[in-house]
């Protein structure tokens, strides 16, 4: 389930994807209005699972940006089975969505969120037809535009099939884990390579540079810790030009699995990505969002090399102190994604290709181990006393695909030791790493 923070960043900067759609209040009392929820929560379950949300309009005298809107009084305060009765009047198979009431940053207004899953092994489809919303026996999907329409051609029938048989896969590897308990070897580790050093050495320095002209006590000047992750996919022809580049990068960036994701692109000024120095660059820096975890700086090559830098969730929440506590789940998650995203990224490049990857952690020192955001934290009593880690890994998208549990924990396992040689179960790798595929925005 994600945060309200992740959620309500969702309400300040709304972006309709495959995997995300904003739709006007709906009247769940009226056949039309569960016709209409249903057709968007088959579309998005057969693109792989994603959000829906409720009560945002297109502004046509802002020029057509989404605007947040109050629900109006003839409608009634949804509830989570009102949603779900809706899925289960018109889905086949019927499946469940989570549901989230959160609150527009902007206007105050509390929106809905209808979270649906993915990983179905067959097609959704509508089982009944509601009259000029939705027609019987359907298979509907998310396409360009973003839309929700049936699937006609073989393109659009094979993507839903592929997913399916991705699903049944997941299933058989995860039962091959089970089997295993754990007990994989750990993914062969290659020294990074002098290309990406040096890539990674200009990037940091551009992103000294950048904070150096800011007062230190903004956010984005991540003073108490950050991480920094450099990618390289190794052995492609480079892109064409630097719009080649981005156009990948967006469409990699289409699926989304926390709400704010690796390589941010808002599309606005001063923060949308620019050509600097043959590469593009993005700094949210350029404004104030109030937290490191979201003032990021990233860097991205044609060749094929990327950098992300980005501030320590538990550095902006009431619920730690700055500089004092690391999450368990975080490191998980925040580096899951990335690596999700690269293995789609790479394919872009053609073919199957390596991606190197190196991770860096600073700000460690004294900082405790803790589990638990948004309940009651709960510490470890294990307290990092080195400033900095780094990681390094090798992967195709494939071994991704297939094994990214794996990849995160041997990854991760010399950073979690650092916390007084705390190891890092694969359980709760594998329960973070479904929870993380399972999210999409």
């Amino acid at each position: 389930m994600p945060t309200q923070d992740e959620l309500q960043t969702l309400l300040a900067f709304p972006a309709e994807s495959l995997s995300v759609e904003y739709k006007s209040w709906l009247n769940l009392e009226e056949n039309a209005g569960k016709a209409n929820l249903a057709k968007a929560a088959i579309a998005i379950a057969n693109e792989g699972g994603g959000i829906i949300i409720l009560g945002m309009r297109e502004d046509v005298s802002n020029g057509g940006l989404l605007a947040s809107l109050s629900r109006p009084t003839s409608i009634p305060r949804y509830h989570p089975d009102d949603v779900n009765a809706a899925i289960a009047r018109f889905c086949e198979p019927v499946f469940h969505c989570d549901v989230a009431f959160v609150s527009s940053p902007v206007t105050g207004y509390e929106h809905v969120f209808v979270m649906v899953p993915g990983g179905s092994k067959v097609p959704i489809m509508s089982k009944r037809g509601c009259d000029n919303v939705i027609s019987q026996q359907r298979c509907y999907v998310r396409k360009p535009g973003p839309k929700s329409e049936e699937a006609l051609t073989a393109q659009e029938w094979n993507a839903v099939l592929e997913r399916c048989l991705q699903a049944r896969r997941e299933s058989m590897l995860d039962a091959i884990r089970v089997i295993l308990q754990g007990h994989s070897a750990p993914l062969a580790k290659d020294a990074v390579v002098d290309k990406l050093a040096a890539f990674s050495s200009e990037a940091q320095k551009r992103w000294l540079e950048l904070v150096s002209s800011i007062s230190p006590e903004t956010p984005a000047k991540l003073n108490h810790g950050r991480y920094e992750v450099y990618f390289e996919i190794v052995d492609v022809p480079p892109c064409a030009s630097l719009s080649d580049l981005r156009q990948r990068m967006s469409q990699a960036g289409q699926i989304k699995h926390t709400g704010w994701g690796p390589f941010v692109d808002l599309g606005r000024e001063p923060i949308a990505p620019q050509p600097v120095d043959g590469n593009i660059e993005a700094w949210m820096g350029y404004e104030d969002f109030g937290t490191p975890a979201f003032s990021d700086f990233w860097r991205a090559h044609p060749s094929g090399l990327f950098c992300l830098i980005r501030g320590f969730d538990e550095d902006g929440t009431d619920e730690y102190v700055p500089g004092r506590a690391f999450e368990l789940a975080n490191p998980i998650r925040r580096i899951g994604e990335p690596l999700l995203y690269m293995a789609r990224l790479a394919r872009l490049f053609g073919g199957d290709p390596d991606i190197l990857v190196e991770c860096r952690y600073y700000g460690l020192a004294n900082r405790t181990l803790t589990s638990g955001r948004g309940r009651t934290p709960l510490s470890f009593d294990r307290v990092c006393r080195d400033n900095f880690a780094v990681l390094s890994t090798r992967a195709s998208p494939s071994q991704i695909d297939d094994n990214l549990v794996e990849i995160v924990q041997s990854l991760l396992k010399p950073l979690y030791e650092k916390f007084a040689f705390f190891e890092i179960a694969p359980q709760i790798v594998a329960q973070e790493i479904e929870k993380l595929a399972k999210a999409r925005y």
